[in-house]
């Protein structure tokens, strides 16, 4: 017959059952552990929605600095190389290192392309995401 249990030991048994219960009961500490665990993604698609928004902002700028420049090719205000000059001076705020062209003007159309490296565009480039693609402007109007 197995001994009975000590006095001592019938009362820590469910002692113990009552302290285990009251640790799954408790919150304390949840909300933090639940932060630190979506915390880092949360930073990271903050920070892809900048990166790409930086991007989108920078390829507008190009296509409108493109078309201006362009119209005022085609209409006789500036020529070829002032174009290409009127084009850096005016991205020049960027960081980036830009190629700019102008095809000179022919009988029916002038063209101008802007280009940049996009990760010489980029703030930041986790993970090397972005490739080693260039972004690229390109606008083309008729000679008046």
């Amino acid at each position: 017959m197995p001994a009975s249990p000590t006095p001592r030991a019938a009362r820590a048994a469910p002692l113990k059952r009552a302290r285990i219960a009251s640790l799954r009961r408790d919150q304390r500490g949840a909300a933090a552990t639940e932060m630190a665990l979506v915390m880092p993604f949360a930073l990271l698609l903050l920070a892809g929605i900048v990166e790409f928004g930086m991007l989108f902002f920078l390829q507008n700028n190009m296509v409108r600095i493109a078309n201006d420049i362009v119209r005022r090719i085609a209409v006789g205000e500036l020529t070829s190389t002032e174009a290409v000059t009127e084009a850096e001076s005016r991205l020049a705020g960027w960081s980036a290192t830009f190629t700019v062209t102008v095809d000179a003007p022919t009988a029916n159309d002038v063209r101008m392309a802007i280009s940049v490296p996009v990760k010489d565009a980029a703030i930041l480039d986790i993970g090397g995401l972005l490739g080693e693609q260039d972004m690229t402007a390109e606008a083309t109007m008729r000679v008046e």
